[in-house]
């Protein structure tokens, strides 16, 4: 299976081009989840790049008289993208998870 990797560390990777001729078909947060579609697309060879975006969530009460005291999270998101002629596919594929 393929490392995660920042967007511009793929994009560095593979020239801009390659990544950008992919659609992204999903978007899930949870690691398992992530897994589980790696796992799927390893099992049908279906080539696939993913593009992790951190996303900072703020506490409610977060004030800058009290501060965070350490509530805040980052929230990780996957986001997969596939070839454009393997879509019609990987949506089937989607819906078997």
């Amino acid at each position: 299976f393929r490392e995660e990797m920042k967007t511009d560390e793929i994009a560095s990777e593979l020239g801009m081009g390659e990544f950008f001729q992919k659609t992204k078909i999903i978007t899930v947060s949870d690691s398992k989840k992530k897994e589980q579609i790696q796992e799927l697309f390893a099992k049908h060879n279906i080539e696939y790049k993913i593009k992790v975006k951190e996303i900072l969530q703020k506490n409610p009460i977060d004030s800058a008289i009290i501060g965070t005291h350490g509530l805040n999270r980052i929230k990780i998101m996957y986001s997969f993208y596939v070839k454009k002629e393997d879509l019609l596919v990987v949506r089937e594929l989607l819906k078997i998870l």
